[in-house]
């Protein structure tokens, strides 16, 4: 079974990767698919696809970039039929915004590398003189969030979470169909 998390980045992504190791649940390593980015920006997702492929665990769980991109959950779930999708989101907007432009000052001080500017603008549609556009990042979340939530209306392998629900872990282990050990969500890369 594969396990796509399809959140935008700073909505809990390492929490639930963390989670799921936590749990026996193999996790797919994110730093071939992230040197990888450049073919999210070209439309090749078959380079994404031929990874996903050499990750032969089963159950594995995949999350961040690619999969925390706009769209790319359409070729996953159709790629793959069967696979469990996981939507994380934060509380409102306002809370990711502000989660994102503390986390990216924090790690990028003087300047952000390319393919983070390529994601601000590309991806979520910040204009190239500000890439911390307010009003188009935060249009960019809500868009995904009813985007991915339409796609899967009817789908039994998907389910769209905020990590401080009380009921996260049953929903997670009812969409996989597992118990597990571990029932604390840990608390990851908390932005400052």
């Amino acid at each position: 079974m594969k396990i796509f998390c399809i959140g935008y980045n700073k909505t809990g992504t390492t929490s639930l990767w963390s989670l799921m190791k936590n749990n026996n649940i193999s996790v797919a390593e994110c730093s071939g698919f992230e040197s990888n980015v450049e073919s999210y920006f070209n439309g090749n997702y078959d380079v994404f696809m031929d990874l996903i492929n050499k990750n032969t665990s089963d159950p594995i769980f995949f999350q961040d970039v690619p999969f925390s991109f706009p769209f790319i959950y359409k070729t996953l779930d159709k790629t793959y039929p069967g696979s469990k999708f996981i939507l994380t989101v934060r509380d409102n907007e306002n809370e990711w915004y502000g989660s994102l432009r503390r986390f990216y000052a924090h790690m990028f001080p003087h300047k952000e590398p390319d393919w983070i500017f390529r994601m601000l603008t590309e991806t979520y549609k910040a204009p190239k003189n500000d890439i911390y556009n307010e009003k188009n990042l935060k249009n960019s979340y809500l868009n995904h969030i009813k985007d991915v939530e339409n796609y899967f209306k009817n789908s039994k392998n998907f389910i769209k979470i905020n990590l401080k629900d009380h009921n996260v872990i049953e929903k997670i282990e009812n969409l996989l169909g597992l118990n597990f050990e571990q029932k604390v969500v840990p608390y990851l890369n908390k932005s400052k």
